[in-house]
């Protein structure tokens, strides 16, 4: 678990100076849709994971369109708490 939370806190640290992957984020809604991207970018973990983050942080398990950087964002601003 604590390399799959590892992998997932890597790839969110990526998005807030990554104009281009917050545009790719922003076109799905799903955790597994995020889990592909970040695994095609060399930090694999399993959409299951994520949700899990999603499901502690009180946000819901899918993203509305275009909101889903904001979603990943506050879940990487709690890593602290979450690790």
């Amino acid at each position: 678990m604590a390399e799959q939370l590892q992998a997932v806190f890597g790839f969110l640290a990526l998005i807030q100076g990554d104009a281009e992957l917050r545009a790719r984020l922003n076109e799905v809604c799903t955790a597994d849709e995020v889990a592909a991207i970040a695994s095609a970018m060399g930090h694999a973990f399993e959409a299951s994971t994520l949700l899990g983050l999603f499901e502690r942080c009180n946000e819901a398990p899918v993203a509305r369109s275009g909101l889903m950087d904001e979603k990943l964002i506050r879940v990487y601003l709690q890593r602290d708490a979450l690790a």
